[in-house]
């Protein structure tokens, strides 16, 4: 027998190998929260994009329930003008029929031709009055609907022309009108309040969106009523950070520290192009591994939810392809990143063997 280790070294052994214990039950354990993926019924379109109309035959939108229950998704979203106030009675129906629930309900401030300029940040006062009065309607619809989180994307608030609008006015503009649906549902529903994640998106269908970044939506958020600003916090989407050039775990990991990644969007984005929406885990396998190992190691509780939109070449009968994908994808992922071993990263960064961690990586991927 050797000589016995120095009560140092075993203090060093029994410290490490209660931190690996502990490592390893955040590893290997279930998923906590919602237990759900999440889709939007606008996932299942008929097609058309700006240049051409429908390729497939448009699918009444709360017969896209049943699909998505089908395809596996366990969280509903929806526009306003997908599920308005009045049909939300039919649509609590079918969700308790097939056992679904709505994750996610949102306004949309961007089909209406009267939003042609914007929202809240419009230059012209009646819209921004029009804007609010449709966003606190979604308040009532989220609750009723029985979500938990309410969606505000950017839409066409932001410019073409520079000059077109004075960019402190609307950015006052956005502070004034978050803040007045803050008060609306703090008043109205108290504790059983919805909370609002703000989608940021660089641009399209405007050349400059105000709220581009997570950046932009976190200092926005900085600038609430304080008594408002605990009912706010971010929606990032993967696809429009690659869209702004920035990385997506990055972003993700800014909302994480920020305590303000109240809901999150996948999918997949072909470097700075158009939003296209692919399905998640088709561009960047391995960067969406390591977003994977980003939600697990902070314990993040919210609904993976998908935003995708199955492409004009797929037939009606392959109109969900998408969101099978997209799910297929996500469990292969998240399964890969619960058997990354934590203390193998932390010993490349420890020795900044940053090549050599990509080389993991790669490895615990393929």
């Amino acid at each position: 027998m050797g000589k016995p280790f120095p009560a140092r070294l075993v203090r060093l052994i029994k410290t490490i190998e209660t931190e690996y214990k502990s490592m390893n039950k955040i590893i290997i354990s279930p998923k906590k929260g919602k237990q759900g993926i999440g889709a939007g019924v606008w996932n299942l379109g008929p097609g058309r994009d700006p240049f051409g109309g429908p390729t497939r035959e448009e699918i009444p939108v709360l017969d896209r329930i049943p699909l998505l229950a089908k395809a596996g998704i366990t969280y509903v979203e929806a526009h306003d003008v997908e599920i308005p106030l009045r049909d939300v009675p039919k649509a609590r129906k079918l969700l308790k029929q097939y056992g679904l629930r709505m994750g996610m309900y949102t306004p949309s401030f961007f089909a209406d031709p009267v939003f042609k300029d914007g929202a809240m940040t419009s230059n012209d006062s009646h819209v921004r009055r029009q804007a609010l009065r449709n966003a606190l309607l979604a308040v009532d619809a989220t609750v009723e609907l029985g979500a938990e989180v309410m969606v505000f994307w950017n839409g066409r608030e932001g410019f073409d022309f520079v000059l077109a609008k004075n960019g402190r006015d609307a950015f006052r503009r956005l502070i004034d009108g978050f803040n007045a649906v803050g008060e609306y549902a703090k008043q109205k529903y108290g504790k059983k309040s919805p909370v609002f994640a703000l989608e940021p998106k660089p641009n399209e269908p405007r050349a400059n969106m105000y709220l581009g970044n997570v950046g932009e939506v976190l200092y926005l958020i900085s600038r609430l009523d304080p008594a408002f600003q605990p009912l706010f916090g971010v929606n990032p989407e993967t696809a429009h950070s690659r869209m702004a050039g920035l990385d997506y775990v990055w972003d993700v990991e800014l909302c994480l520290e920020a305590g303000k990644l109240f809901h999150i969007h996948l999918n997949s984005q072909d470097t700075t192009r158009y939003d296209q929406d692919m399905p998640f885990g088709y561009m960047e396998p391995l960067k969406d591994l390591a977003l994977c190992v980003v939600l697990q190691d902070a314990k993040w509780e919210g609904i993976l939810a998908f935003d995708v939109k199955a492409p004009r070449t797929d037939r009606q009968e392959d109109i969900a392809d998408i969101l099978h994908t997209s799910a297929a994808n996500l469990q292969r992922l998240w399964a890969r990143a619960l058997k990354v071993d934590r203390r193998k990263v932390a010993e490349f960064r420890s020795t900044q063997q940053y090549t050599a961690l990509g080389g993991y990586l790669a490895k615990c991927l393929y």
